[in-house]
């Protein structure tokens, strides 16, 4: 005899039961997503001439400094696709990055793909710059934090600088340098940060899709070999 029981569910439970599937499922197309880009992203690494590390530094000392502005931000931090080698005579990392603000329905994670240089022999006070937008403009009238140029007045309006040592960092920014940031192309909002002997140059929630790797690469390494020939550390004494 087949004996049939029939179980009154609470009305939210078919509700819970087709959130879960939905998140499960989004869950797994990321999943999918991510492990395509670091397939595509081992074989860049090959072509470019880098090691792929994946989540973790194998040599410690070619990680970037934790204390900059950007690995400051946010909750669970992520590094990912890590790979390294060198150009321009400079140590290069480049590398997958992600922080999450905020929680539940109001949360968002930046995702973005760094490139950090390391050069000997130098020492950086800490800094970051980052395009001048309308929070930062209000942020500056509420606490005068930006570090402004009379000289290059276009370099004060498009970019926002930000450093603990005002004095140090005044002197690594020469006119040169002004120059050469505000020759830039500002549709692609570089962030350029450093601290100690290491450098970073991103843009804000913005992946590299791995056939632009090698552009990417070259562009920022551009970027950063310009830095270290206009910046004033070799007439500074620290």
């Amino acid at each position: 005899m087949l004996i049939l029981v029939i179980i009154n569910l609470p009305e939210w439970v078919p509700y819970v039961a087709g959130v879960m599937v939905v998140v499960g499922a989004i869950w797994g197309v990321q999943e999918m997503f991510a492990r395509k880009r670091t397939q595509a992203l081992t074989a860049v690494a090959m072509e470019i001439g880098f090691n792929f590390e994946g989540e973790t530094w194998r040599d410690e000392k070619q990680a970037p400094y934790v204390g900059m502005a950007l690995f400051k931000k946010g909750h669970s931090q992520k590094f990912c696709n890590i790979m390294t080698g060198s150009a321009a005579g400079l140590r290069v990392s480049l590398f997958d990055y992600s922080f999450t603000t905020g929680g539940g329905k109001s949360s968002h994670t930046y995702s973005q793909t760094v490139a950090a240089f390391s050069k000997a022999g130098i020492s950086l006070p800490e800094f970051a710059m980052q395009p001048e937008g309308v929070l930062q403009k209000i942020g500056n009238v509420l606490t005068h934090k930006d570090i402004n140029f009379d000289s290059h007045p276009e370099f004060s309006r498009r970019c926002h600088l930000r450093s603990p040592d005002e004095e140090r960092t005044r002197v690594v920014f020469t006119p040169a340098l002004l120059s050469y940031f505000e020759g830039l192309d500002r549709r692609k909002k570089w962030r350029v940060e450093g601290l100690d002997d290491c450098l970073i140059i991103y843009r804000l929630d913005k992946k590299t899709k791995p056939q632009d790797f090698r552009a990417f690469l070259e562009e920022t390494t551009g970027m950063a070999n310009s830095f270290f020939t206009l910046c004033g550390l070799k007439k500074a004494a620290f």
